[in-house]
C-alpha cells in the first residue's frame, strides 16, 4: 500500500511536503513525494491521511507501566527520599490485580499517543500481557533490588526465574527481555557484581536508574545522607550496602562491571565530565526523563552536553508515580521549554524516535522512515504547519488527542474514528 500525508518526517532525512511511503509485508519499501509513488506504483492501494504529519512511531525509552494507577497518590515537589519511602510504603499494599490493571491502562495510553516501542521495567511481570495484546514492540526489563549482601544469591536466583518466565511469555512477539538492577544504592555490592556476571553470561540488555539525585551521589560517594539514614533503614538496612570508596555513581558502576554498550542508564542527572567520558568509552546509552526529574526535585540532566558528545540518548516519561502523563509529546514540549535554545525541537523529536531506537539497539529496524526499515509509524492531524520550521510547529501543537494512527509492522494497531485509512 501507499500511505501519504501533508508532511512526512523521515527523521534521518529532510522533511517531505506531500510525502508518502510504500509499505509491503510490514516493511517500508520506498519513501518520497506522494505524486511520484502513485505514478511509479500504479497498482498499489493508496490511502491519504490528508493534513496529517506522518513520522516514525515514538519510542518511550523508560516506563514502569505497572505503576500507572499511582497517579496522584505520592508526594511530589518535596525530596527524592521522601517520595521513595512513600512509594515503598504504598507498594507494599498493592496486589497483582492492581499491577495488571495499571499495566493495561498504561499500554493503551502509549498506543493511543503514538508510541510503538517501549522500554518498560517490571517487578511483577504484569506488563508483558498488555504489551503483547497491543502488538507493541519493546524490551521488558525484570527489576531486581536487594541492599542486604547476605540475600544476594536468593535475589539473583529469583530474578533468573522471573526472567525465564518473561521470556516464555514474550515468545513469538516483538518483545524482548532484559534485566534491570534498580539503582546503585538499592543493590548490595555482591548483588551488583552477580548481576554484571549474569548479564555477560546471558548477553541480555540492561537498564538502571543512575545518578538520578543528589542523595544518590552523597550516599555512593560518602555512605551518608538521607538514603543512608532514612531510605535504607525503611527496608531494614542500617549500614552501607557497598564499600565507600569516594566514587561517583557512574564510576562505582564501572568498578562493578555494569557499564557497557548493552546498558541503558536512566536519568543521568548528576554526571561530571569524567563520568561523561566513561559513559562514552563504555558505549552506554541514556534515557532522559525531564518531567520526572522536576517532580522529584533532583535537578536537570545536562542533555545538550550528552548530544554534543554524540551519546545515544532517548526520551522517557518514567511512571505516573512521578509524572502527570505518559505522553512523549508533553515530555518533548516540557524539555523544549526547559533547555531553551540549547536543544532544538528537531533534536527532541529525533530523541523520541530514532534516538530512542538507537538507545535500545533497534536503529537498524525502526526509528526512521527509510527503505528496509519496519513500518512502525504514527500520524497526527496538525492545523498550522510551518514548512520552514516543521519540527517547531509539530511540538507547538502535537498532543495525544491529535494522533490519528499508530502502526507496527505495517499493521494498524490504533486508528482514531473517522480517519481516512482503510489498510489493515
Amino acid at each position: 500500500m501507499i500511505l501519504t500525508a501533508r508532511l512526512l518526517l523521515p527523521i534521518a532525512g529532510p522533511p517531505i511536503v506531500d510525502g508518502g511511503l510504500l509499505i509491503r509485508d510490514g516493511a517500508i519499501c520506498a519513501v518520497g513525494k506522494a505524486s511520484a509513488l502513485i505514478r511509479d506504483f500504479v497498482t498499489e492501494p493508496h490511502d491519504d491521511l490528508g493534513s496529517a504529519v506522518l513520522l516514525p512511531g515514538l519510542v518511550n525509552a523508560h516506563t514502569h507501566l505497572e505503576l500507572t494507577g499511582l497517579h496522584g497518590r505520592l508526594p511530589l515537589g518535596k525530596s527524592f527520599t521522601e517520595w521513595a519511602i512513600a512509594l515503598l510504603d504504598l507498594r507494599s499494599e498493592l496486589d497483582d490485580e492492581f499491577f495488571a490493571t495499571s499495566a493495561r491502562a498504561g499500554a493503551t495510553t502509549l498506543l493511543r499517543s503514538g508510541v510503538t516501542c517501549v522500554a518498560d521495567i517490571t517487578a511483577s511481570g504484569s506488563s508483558v500481557a498488555p504489551l503483547k495484546a497491543a502488538g507493541l514492540r519493546g524490551i521488558i526489563f525484570q527489576e531486581i533490588l536487594g541492599p542486604h549482601p547476605e540475600q544476594a544469591t536468593e535475589r539473583l536466583d529469583a530474578a533468573e526465574k522471573a526472567l525465564r518466565s518473561l521470556q516464555l511469555q514474550a515468545g513469538g512477539t516483538l518483545l524482548s527481555v532484559g534485566l534491570s538492577p534498580h539503582a546503585p544504592y538499592s543493590l548490595s555490592e555482591p548483588l551488583l557484581l552477580r548481576c554484571a556476571e549474569l548479564l555477560r553470561r546471558l548477553r541480555l540488555p540492561a537498564t538502571m536508574h543512575l545518578a538520578e539525585s543528589p542523595e544518590e551521589v552523597t550516599y555512593i560517594g560518602l555512605g551518608i545522607g538521607p538514603i543512608a539514614t532514612r531510605l535504607l533503614p525503611a527496608v531494614g538496612r542500617h549500614s552501607p550496602s557497598h564499600r565507600v570508596c569516594g566514587d561517583s555513581p557512574v564510576a562505582f558502576l564501572d568498578q562493578a562491571g555494569l557499564l557497557s554498550d548493552r546498558l541503558l542508564a536512566v536519568h543521568a542527572v548528576h554526571v561530571g565530565m569524567s563520568d561523561l567520558q566513561l559513559l562514552k568509552q563504555r558505549g552506554v546509552a541514556l534515557a532522559i526523563c525531564p518531567r520526572s526529574n522536576q517532580s522529584l526535585m533532583v535537578g536537570t540532566a545536562p542533555l545538550a552536553r550528552y548530544l554534543a558528545a554524540a551519546l545515544r540518548v532517548g526520551l522517557g516519561t518514567d511512571s505516573l508515580a512521578s509524572n502527570e502523563t505518559l505522553s512523549l509529546w508533553d515530555e518533548m514540549r516540557f524539555a523544549h521549554r526547559l533547555y531553551g535554545g540549547t536543544v532544538t525541537a528537531q533534536q527532541l523529536v529525533t530523541m523520541a524516535t530514532l534516538g530512542g531506537a538507537t538507545a535500545l539497539g533497534m536503529a537498524g529496524v525502526i526509528g526512521s522512515l527509510a527503505p528496509g526499515k519496519r513500518a512502525d509509524l504514527t500520524a497526527l492531524t496538525i492545523d498550522r504547519l510551518d514548512d520552514a520550521d516543521p519540527y517547531g510547529s509539530l511540538l507547538d501543537q502535537a498532543s495525544d488527542d491529535l494522533v490519528v494512527l499508530s502502526m507496527v509492522e505495517g499493521k494498524i494497531l490504533y486508528q482514531r474514528e473517522g480517519t481516512r485509512c482503510n489498510y489493515h
